[in-house]
């Protein structure tokens, strides 16, 4: 009976983890009731701009809260007095569902939840959606089919409901209304109060091979928001076998991931990193660049050739500088050599 407590923190992240068009920005909202005496609030309710939250409400607190400072900033107090009472309307209606579904699922015992997700995305193309669904016990219970104006449900006890609510035509157009217009409006303001924190920064992406060349590695950082795809790409074909950590916060309130394969020390086949972000305006694909063993062989000469040269001019300008009379030449003891010779560090 874990999984439906846990089922509100796990969800809201694995819905938000699509990647989103570069100009493109949502809203959307997740209320979640708990059975009385889980140990959690009864009833939660956030919301998120993009992928960041912007409120938060619980019946424990019994107001809503701002999760954002830009969000603070632009509304005033009647806006969060008039939203509370909303949720809080949303609370007690949820309640009495609870109550509802375990009569009609015969679960009259146990912990169990019933969540609504509802929002809306505004493309950059210029194009909207817009949608709203209810679960229960982490299933699918009923969405709203806005562009025919029906609710579906693929459970036979969820068929109650749909016909009820289908038979009352004000509760179909109302949905339609706010996901087509009151929801984009909002939107529309959020996403300017809070524009400087919700523009999409392109990531920095690197490849490289492990010092041994049996690892490559791909690095991107400094992106944002947090939905990135990054595959690792070898002779074009995605390396189905990479991992990764994840996504990991940086302190700036960008993003950062490596994800990383094992591959053949000299292999040559082509490398690359494949990176898909919103603040890309196409893929980005970054390819390995090998040092062959020639180049490092000539690189080796050069610097050899450079140190002989030093040693050639400035063993010419001691010559050229010594005092007149002087041979320049030292012998050491052969006690001294021996004592230098034991105790040197120098490779043979």
């Amino acid at each position: 009976m874990l999984l439906p407590l846990l089922l509100p923190l796990l969800l809201v992240p694995a819905l938000l983890a699509g990647a989103q068009a570069a100009g493109s920005h949502s809203l959307r909202y997740f209320y979640t009731a708990v059975t009385p005496g889980s140990g959690v609030p009864e009833f939660t309710a956030v919301g998120y701009v993009d992928e960041e939250q912007i409120v938060y409400y619980d019946s424990d607190r019994g107001k809503l809260e701002p999760r954002q400072r830009w969000m603070e900033e632009s509304q005033d107090a009647d806006y969060w007095e008039r939203e509370t009472r909303k949720l809080r309307d949303w609370e007690q209606g949820f309640q009495i569902n609870i109550q509802t579904l375990e009569q009609r699922t015969n679960q009259s015992g146990g912990i169990h939840t019933i969540q609504r997700m509802f929002g809306c995305e505004l493309r950059s193309d210029g194009s909207s959606a817009g949608f709203s669904q209810y679960g229960w016990d982490g299933e699918d219970l009923i969405s709203f089919d806005k562009e025919h104006m029906v609710y579906v449900t693929p459970v036979t006890w969820g068929l109650l409901t749909k016909h009820k609510w289908e038979q009352d035509t004000g509760i179909a157009h109302q949905n339609k209304a706010y996901l087509e217009g009151t929801c984009t409006e909002w939107l529309q303001k959020y996403v300017q109060a809070g524009q400087s924190q919700l523009t999409p920064l392109e990531p920095e992406v690197s490849i490289f091979l492990s010092a041994d060349g049996r690892r490559v590695s791909c690095f991107t950082t400094g992106f944002y928001p947090r939905s990135i795809e990054v595959n690792l790409v070898r002779d074009g074909l995605v390396l189905d076998e990479s991992r990764s950590h994840g996504t990991l916060p940086n302190h700036d309130g960008t993003f950062q991931q490596r994800r990383w394969a094992d591959v053949e020390p000299g292999d040559t086949t082509p490398l690359s990193c494949r990176v898909e972000h919103p603040g890309l305006s196409e893929p980005l694909e970054v390819f390995l660049v090998r040092k062959s063993g020639s180049t490092v062989m000539i690189i080796v000469l050069v610097v050899l050739a450079a140190l002989a040269l030093a040693a050639v001019v400035g063993g010419v300008y001691h010559w050229k500088t010594r005092p007149a009379g002087k041979s320049g030449y030292n012998p050491t003891k052969t006690s001294e050599r021996r004592k230098k010779s034991s105790n040197s560090s120098a490779p043979a």
